[in-house]
């Protein structure tokens, strides 16, 4: 077959790779690979992870619920993520999914979820948003996948950002807030960018925010953006420092 499906593999539920070795998957996996793509003994699938780095494995057995796989090159070595944080008010749900999707699309190494005044979104289910970067690495080729963080207060959050690393904080209509933006585009490969909930931040939250001297107000443009349209915008301009 010309698909070679991408499989996401858990270090901390299986074995490290390596070749010459048969291994078990999961009832999920050969579930997906037996009956849902329809693969057969000695077809090839690829395995990843970040301890691993990424296999090309060769499918030994295959049943409903359950086979084996043997690893035969490793691909790609294993390597250490590079990228910004996405620091994110939650939103509606199907808004909340693509964003998380497009962020791991986009090579960030950490999603910290926070409160601000104006969030206003169910619980939170960090395992839901973890199902949905491992699809989204699957499908975007990348090796490892972002840290998802418990949701936190916006300034709970602020009170524990490493004082040496950049925040850069998206703010609509800098002119009616008397805010300069940073226009020095001097983005590192560790800082973190700060999106708003639907409706922007409290204005106090904005006056608040400054007050930290590793804040950087960010302007995305002169056209009022969705919070999901905004996360992709900002993040873009780390794509040149992204390694996952």
């Amino acid at each position: 077959m010309s698909f070679i499906p991408r499989i996401y593999i858990d270090p901390q539920e299986f074995e490290a790779l390596s070749i010459g070795n048969d291994y078990a998957i999961s009832a999920a996996t050969a579930h997906y690979l037996g009956t849902v793509l329809r693969l057969k003994p000695l077809e090839q699938v690829v395995l990843f992870n970040e301890r691993d780095g990424e296999w090309s494995c060769q499918i030994n057995h295959i049943a409903k619920n359950k086979g084996t796989i043997e690893p035969i090159q490793q691909l790609r070595l294993p390597i250490t993520p590079l990228g910004p944080t996405l620091v994110f008010a939650p939103l509606k749900r199907d808004a909340t999914d693509l964003a998380i999707r497009m962020a791991t699309e986009l090579g960030v190494k950490t999603i910290q979820p926070v409160k601000t005044l104006r969030t206003n979104t169910p619980k939170i289910k960090e395992e839901r948003f973890r199902s949905i970067t491992i699809e989204a690495a699957e499908q975007s080729n990348r090796i490892t996948i972002p840290e998802i963080k418990p949701v936190i207060s916006l300034f709970d959050f602020c009170s524990t950002w490493p004082k040496n690393r950049t925040l850069w904080v998206a703010v609509e209509r800098c002119a009616e807030h008397r805010i300069l933006p940073n226009t020095t585009q001097n983005y590192g490969g560790n800082d973190g960018i700060l999106i708003g909930p639907e409706g922007g931040f409290d204005p106090n939250e904005i006056k608040n925010l400054l007050l930290y001297d590793f804040v950087q107000p960010l302007s995305l443009g002169n056209l009022i953006l969705k919070a999901e349209t905004a996360i992709v915008a900002g993040l873009s301009l780390f794509a040149q420092h992204v390694r996952a």
